[in-house]
């Protein structure tokens, strides 16, 4: 049987829209059929699409939270 463990700590990096600490880069097929990365990055938990990795860690603004 699997034992989950609950980490005790708080990351600061993680996606502004669901706390995922994890994203990836963005994969497409280029004009000569090759998978390249695009420069862009998914976020693994919500799928959001993001240009940068500073724009997938900035807090989200104008909500008034």
């Amino acid at each position: 049987m699997a034992t989950r463990f609950k980490t005790n700590f708080k990351t600061a990096y993680q996606c502004r829209e669901c706390g995922s600490t994890c994203y990836q880069p963005v994969i497409d097929r280029s004009p000569s059929g090759a998978l390249l990365p695009n420069g862009q990055y998914r976020c693994a938990g919500c799928r959001t699409v993001f240009t940068n990795v500073q724009a997938w860690l900035a807090p989200r603004s104008g909500l008034g939270r």
